[in-house]
């Protein structure tokens, strides 16, 4: 990616949480970027592209973040919370800040609706990752990482939306991590 294209980005991601991907206009990414409109257009061709782009950089940064954390943590307890933290708390605090929070939720039109399937995608893949250890007890269950994977994130990604306050959200994921924690066998002392 080019520093032009990276500087583009930015502005899009700062103007779409602003004032909501349908209220920003080609022209405030362009000033909040510092480029001409020419550029803006020459560089991605229009919102839809900008709107893919900003999820895709904001989900392999928080992606990213959670890898470099991993290499601290020592359970899966602790796994679990660098992946909350850095996927599912960052996101409600972004949507806190929000001019319009729905808007960044629904994704805009198809083209950011169907960015966040690849999106959710990529965060399933990496908590697979992190349950595989885990696929034998899995397995008694029924179940397999990639199954309880897809559960995690369909649910911690609900909660970002649904949750009331950040007391609320952190609530809700210590009770989520207790009952996967529990689905393990995993001590409940584990929690971190």
């Amino acid at each position: 990616m080019t520093a032009t294209e990276q500087k583009i980005i930015e502005a899009a991601i700062r103007t779409f949480v602003r004032y909501g991907a349908r209220k920003t206009a080609m022209a405030d990414i362009a000033t909040e970027a510092g480029v001409s409109r020419q550029t803006l257009y020459d560089t991605f061709g229009g919102k839809d592209e900008l709107i893919v782009a900003s999820i895709r950089c904001i989900t392999g940064r928080n992606l990213q973040a959670v890898r470099d954390d991993l290499a601290g943590c020592t359970s899966l307890s602790t796994q679990l919370d660098a992946y909350f933290e850095r996927t599912v708390i960052r996101s409600f605090q972004l949507l806190q800040t929000s001019g319009d929070a729905e808007d960044l939720v629904s994704g805009h039109n198809q083209a950011g609706r169907e960015e966040i399937v690849r999106s959710h995608d990529k965060h399933q893949a990496l908590v697979a990752e992190l349950l595989r250890p885990h696929s034998r007890v899995l397995a008694d269950s029924g179940l397999t990482p990639d199954q309880l994977a897809h559960l995690v994130v369909t649910v911690v990604m609900g909660l970002k939306y649904s949750a009331k306050s950040r007391d609320d959200l952190d609530a809700l994921l210590v009770t989520f991590k207790t009952a996967v924690l529990a689905l393990l066998g995993d001590s409940v002392s584990e929690l971190g």
